[in-house]
């Protein structure tokens, strides 16, 4: 009954504003932009105990872009790309959201996500413990985003965000999800990596393009975009939490037939990446001849109509209102721990 609504809690004098979702989860916003107000009848909430509630928003409208950021261990590299993302998306989007998914990290990753959100609109942080790995990670985010689009973006921020725009173009013109490439021929593209990590990655999409995806010269960049419904329907039913990941929900793509556009785009290499380019291209490659086995299976065709709920102990809240967090004991511990990128 409450999806797409906003609450309006009242906390003392202080106003905090959540979204219902229609499976029971109350997310904490630290700002939402309001186009009216009317009494509600609290007790009609899915889940969570409300103290002093008084009125109900609703959104303005709902995102235009979600941009999900899987976060391990990036209190260093983040705050660099949360700037650059936000202003860009302030200047280029009338609504936006910005979901990071602190992957168990150990740092100070959620204080960076914290920080950020006090002063500026449209931030959502996403957290839970033990590490489960990139795959899970964008997993959980995607499934929460609500933007028509929905972009995947790495926290080291080596592609520009400013690429995402020709990304949409290819969606503008047909494409179900537009994805970025370093490898793809263009005359025009700037790509700056480390040649041992591009003869490892070549040399990986080679054998992908042999065994399942002809065609695409990377599967690898961290910069996808999706319109939602594909998006969703893609990821309810992958199950990859590693770093393959992205060459089993492009392979799910075109199970299900659906239009792909790979975009060249430029690309700088950051250091700090979690990927270890010998150990994990192993596990990689064994994760690749199991994406086969589950398609020859029937994994992939699997429905599952619903999102699924969150298996987080926590849903973080503005420093201010963390009292009021609703506690949720985790639903559910999926895969071995793994590092994201």
């Amino acid at each position: 009954m409450w999806e797409n609504h906003v609450v309006g809690l009242s906390v003392g004098k202080k106003f905090i504003f959540t979204k219902a979702h229609p499976f029971g989860v109350l997310e904490f916003y630290p700002t939402a932009k309001i186009s009216r107000q009317k009494s509600c009848n609290f007790s009609q909430l899915p889940v969570g105990e409300i103290r002093n509630g008084t009125v109900a928003a609703i959104l303005e409208g709902m995102p235009q872009l979600s941009v999900v950021i899987p976060a391990y261990n990036e209190e260093r590299r983040l705050p660099s790309t949360l700037e650059s993302v936000h202003a860009f998306l302030q200047e280029h989007y009338q609504e936006f959201e910005i979901l990071v998914v602190d992957d168990g990290s150990s740092d100070q990753t959620i204080d960076v996500v914290d920080d950020f959100a006090k002063h500026h609109q449209g931030i959502r942080l996403i957290s839970y413990k033990p590490n489960q790995g990139k795959g899970y990670a964008i997993r959980t985010g995607v499934l929460q985003a609500q933007g028509d689009l929905i972009l995947i973006n790495d926290a080291d921020g080596a592609s520009p965000i400013a690429e995402v725009l020709n990304l949409q173009k290819a969606i503008t013109d047909g494409a179900d999800l537009a994805i970025g490439s370093r490898n793809k021929p263009d005359p025009d593209r700037v790509v700056i990596a480390d040649l041992h990590r591009k003869y490892i990655g070549n040399t990986f999409n080679l054998i992908v393009q042999t065994l399942l995806l002809p065609g695409v010269y990377d599967t690898q960049c961290g910069f996808k975009l999706f319109k939602k419904s594909v998006a969703h329907d893609i990821f309810r039913v992958a199950e990859l939490n590693g770093f393959a990941f992205d060459v089993e929900i492009l392979y799910i793509a075109r199970l299900r037939k659906y239009k792909l556009a790979e975009v060249a785009i430029n690309w700088t290499n950051v250091a700090g990446s979690k990927v270890n380019v010998v150990i994990d291209s192993t596990g990689m490659f064994v994760q690749v001849l199991g994406i086969r086995n589950r398609a020859w299976a029937g994994r992939y065709k699997k429905k599952a109509d619903k999102v699924p709920p969150l298996p987080l102990k926590t849903r973080p809240a503005p420093p201010e209102t963390a009292a009021e967090t609703p506690q949720l004991e985790p639903e559910s511990t999926l895969g071995s721990p793994e590092s994201s990128a």
